[in-house]
Order: structure tokens, then C-alpha cells, then sequence
């Protein structure tokens, strides 16, 4: 079997990088273009405080039923193909979105763009976390956030040049919302140059393309082959990979993976932060700017202060690792959202509500990516596309609950004291991110799989958990250890 160079193997990840980062751009462009979008279709097409609520977050909640089949699908078809259908019906949605004349067309086209986004959500980082090397998993995994975030503020860049070059609302609307169909059949082009997840393959049975993929990937020929038995062992340590197995958990090894990985599906979302990307046109006329073309001109250094977040958490991931991220940026967004809401209360005018909102989005950014890359890596390969559709479903429900009840919250508690609460569960947020989040950079998935104990065992009653822990490694005090350890990995406790 041919091995491949060091410089092809670099070649075929950083494509598959670059296209399945590239998903996450349909979702970036979508929030950061609705907040442009948004005020002209409700002056195009009349629509209600309601009515603009359901178009701003039934995307996501869409997303997020959707991602579990998702997982189903990606199980089933593989990694590349059930990504080439993610990207089909986002392009199908946002063609329906752009032909609608009334509230009915333009929901149905959300729905089907919802579609779309909660199908590239879970498969995109599932394929990235399979294919690249552990030493770099954090940073090549997260640069799909990273994509995010550049579609966030292509959104709002797209969404000011068109609101200042484009007379008529119904014009202006449409044409932001087209541009979103150019990039998913750009990325259908690119799969056709990517391989199949050797995971994958190696978990249905074909073990034979698994060789020739990891021969591709990977220069050395003795890595590949101890990669091979790791890969072996843990799927033959499965016995069952089912919703349930993943849901509904009994042992303690899988139990810590599910509330690691929803856990911080919730914790990302749940301090309002994508509510404040769709509604900051809304929030700047909160501060005093009118002016609805000034609106989206102040939104950019938002989207400026989300992408530098990421720029400087990203490359850290495998160095500092992930728990200082986390610690780090929900602290910051606890003491962000403390002074956004007095900025509001007191009336410090709109300066300070751009640098404190800026300030927020800057340290949300610092810690989000590790919510879309640590659902990947704590669970084996048979569970993996199925917890991560969980992460995925959690993290946007949250996500489109927020966003389709924030003006509502906000008429209800005032605009400072919607935020006071946001920064009260930011707090609650950072101290669940120090007691339980575990530390796994530098390990591979199999490394990771076995550190949480979760080999070779069938399901065990409560009674058997010491013998568990022999057989396993995975000790009762595993993450009252961990809380105590003072910059160890994993694999060190």
C-alpha cells in the first residue's frame, strides 16, 4: 500500500478543513445578515413583533431537531455525503427565502434553510475531529467556529453595503439573502476532492478503504497501523451505539461524557449571546442610533470583536488547552454583561454600549469553540455523530428559545434587566465550566475514550461500579481530581 508524502497527507486534511469549515459559514452568514434582513422584511412584508421573533429563531430550533437526524444520517451514509446534503438543502432554503412574498413563503424557506444548518452543525466538526491529528485537533477542529464567525461579519458587511447602495426594502432583503446560496454549492465542488472519515469506515466494516484513507492522511506506516488496532479496539469494546446508549446512560463513564458534552452545549448559548448578533440593530436603538443604516454600521465592530475572540482562543486550544478558554471567557462574559446592563440603566449613551457589547462578544468567542470540539472527543466512534447531533439539538433549541423570545423578555424585564439576568446565568455558567469540564488536549479520541472508562463493558448496575473502576481506570474522584489539578492533562491523572 502506497504511503503518502508528508506533504500530501498536510494537503488532503487542510482541504477537508477548509471545506468542512466552510458549513459553518452558512450559519455565520445567516446570523449576521438577518440583522440587516430582519428590519426590511418587516417593513416589506408587515410583519408582527411575533412574526419577526419566529423568523429570527425557528431557524435554529429547526437546527436543533434536526441535528439528530442528522447523526442518524451520517451514521448510516458517512461523513461526506450526509455533508453534500446538508449543503443541498440550505441552498433549497435560502432560494425558498429569497421567492417569498408573504410571512408563510419566507417561514417555510426558514425551515428548510433550518434544515440545512442543523445537518452541517453536527456532521462538519463530527468529520474535522475524525480525520485530523490529535496534536492539532483543537485548532483545526475549532477553525470551523472560526468560519463562523468570518460569516458573521461578511453578514453585517454585506448587510451595510446593500442598505446603503439598494433602494426598496423588499430588494434589499432578497438580495442578502440570495448571496447565502452561492456558498454551499461551492462546497458540494470541493467534497468531490476529499476522502471518506476512516473512522467511519473502519466502524462499518470496511476496513480495507479505512487503510488506504489512513495511508493518505498519515506519512508513517507504523502510526497508521497502531491508529488501525486503536481504532479496533474501541469498536469492539462497543456493544451498543444506539439514541438510548447516549441519552440514557449507565455507567459513570458515559454519564460524565453526556453532561460534558450538553452541558456546554447549553452553557454556550445560554448567556444570549446569538440573540444579541440577531438583534443588534434593535440594541443600538436601545443606546440612542436611529438611524437604521447607522444601526448596521455599529454592529461591525461586534462582529470584528466576535472574530478576534476566536482569533486568539483558537490557536491556544492546544497549548493552554481548554479549560483555562473556558474559565477565562465565561468569567470575562459574566463581567461584560455586569456593565452592558448598567450601560443600559444608567444611560451611559452609545459608546459604551458598543465597547461593553463589543467586550461581551469578544470573551463569549474565547470560550465557544470548545462546546462545538469537546462533544467530539469524549465519546468513541460507534456514539460519537449521535452525541454530537445531542450537543448540536441542545445548543440550538437554547439558542432559537433565546432568540425567538428576546424582544418579548426584554419588554417584560426592560433591556438592562434582561441582560442583568444573562449575566447571572454567565456566572453560573463559569463555575459548573470549573467543577466539571475535563482537560483533553493532546490526547487522541481512543486515548480520551479510554481515559473516561468507557471500554469493554457491558452495561453495569450501580452495585458493580467498583468493579468498573478496576477493570476501567476510572476512578469515583476522577473529577474532583481533575478540579484540583493545577494545569494536567488528562491522561496525567
Amino acid at each position: 500500500m502506497e504511503t503518502a508524502t508528508p506533504e500530501s497527507a498536510k494537503a488532503l486534511i487542510y482541504r477537508t478543513v477548509v471545506f468542512c469549515s466552510m458549513t459553518s459559514m452558512l450559519l455565520g452568514y445567516d446570523v449576521g445578515i438577518m440583522a440587516g434582513a430582519l428590519p426590511n422584511m418587516v417593513e416589506d412584508l408587515q410583519l408582527s413583533t411575533t412574526e419577526e421573533e419566529v423568523i429570527a429563531g425557528s431557524l435554529n430550533i429547526v437546527a436543533g431537531l434536526c441535528a439528530v437526524l442528522a447523526g442518524y444520517t451520517a451514521d448510516k451514509l458517512g461523513r461526506k455525503k450526509a455533508l453534500g446534503i446538508a449543503c443541498i438543502v440550505f441552498a433549497l432554503g435560502a432560494g425558498v427565502m429569497t421567492a417569498a412574498t408573504n410571512f408563510a413563503i419566507l417561514f417555510i424557506g426558514r425551515i428548510i434553510t433550518g434544515v440545512g444548518v442543523g445537518f452541517g452543525l453536527v456532521i462538519a466538526p463530527l468529520y474535522l475531529s475524525e480525520v485530523v491529528p490529535p496534536e492539532k485537533r483543537g485548532f483545526l477542529v475549532c477553525l470551523f467556529d472560526v468560519i463562523l464567525n468570518v460569516g458573521i461579519l461578511e453578514g453585517y458587511i454585506v448587510g451595510y453595503a446593500v442598505q446603503v447602495s439598494i433602494n426598496g426594502a423588499g430588494t434589499r432583503w432578497r438580495l442578502m439573502i440570495a448571496i447565502a446560496i452561492l456558498p454551499p454549492l461551492m462546497i458540494i465542488a470541493g467534497l468531490f476532492s476529499l476522502a471518506e472519515s476512516p473512522r467511519w469506515l473502519m466502524q462499518v466494516g470496511r476496513e480495507s478503504e479505512a487503510l488506504v484513507v489512513m495511508s493518505k492522511m498519515i506519512p508513517d506506516p507504523d502510526a497508521v497501523q497502531k491508529l488501525q488496532r486503536e481504532i479496533k479496539d474501541v469498536i469492539a469494546a462497543e456493544t451498543s451505539n444506539s439514541y438510548s446508549d447516549v441519552l440514557c446512560p449507565d455507567t459513570r463513564a458515559l454519564k460524565a461524557a453526556l453532561h460534558i458534552s450538553l452541558g456546554l452545549a447549553i452553557a454556550q448559548q445560554i448567556t444570549g449571546s446569538e440573540a444579541v448578533i440577531y438583534y443588534t440593530p434593535e440594541i443600538m436603538k436601545s443606546a440612542g442610533i436611529s438611524n437604521q443604516s447607522e444601526q448596521m454600521l455599529w454592529a461591525l465592530p461586534v462582529g470584528c470583536a466576535k472574530l478576534a475572540g476566536e482569533l486568539v482562543s483558537v490557536p491556544l486550544l492546544d497549548t493552554q488547552g481548554r479549560r483555562p478558554m473556558l474559565l477565562i471567557g465565561g468569567a470575562m462574559q459574566f463581567i461584560t454583561l455586569f456593565f452592558l446592563s448598567l450601560s443600559f440603566l444608567y444611560k451611559w449613551g452609545f459608546a459604551s454600549t458598543i465597547v461593553f457589547v463589543s467586550a461581551f462578544m469578544f470573551f463569549f468567542e474565547v470560550a465557544a469553540p470548545i462546546s462545538w470540539l469537546m462533544p467530539s472527543e469524549v465519546y468513541s466512534t460507534g456514539k460519537r455523530g449521535k452525541a454530537q447531533s445531542a450537543a448540536v439539538t441542545l445548543n440550538r433549541i437554547v439558542s432559537g428559545t433565546i432568540a425567538i423570545s428576546f424582544l418579548s423578555i426584554s419588554k417584560a424585564l426592560t433591556v438592562p434587566g434582561t441582560f442583568f439576568l444573562f449575566c447571572g446565568i454567565a456566572f453560573i455558567v463559569t463555575v459548573w465550566y470549573f467543577f466539571v469540564v475535563p482537560e483533553t488536549k493532546g490526547l487522541t479520541l481512543e486515548e480520551i475514550t479510554s481515559h473516561l472508562g468507557q471500554q469493554a463493558q457491558t452495561k453495569t448496575s450501580v452495585n458493580d461500579d467498583e468493579n468498573y473502576e478496576s477493570v476501567n481506570g476510572f476512578k469515583d474522584d476522577y473529577f474532583e481530581d481533575h478540579t484540583d489539578q493545577k494545569g494536567r492533562d488528562i491522561g496525567d491523572i
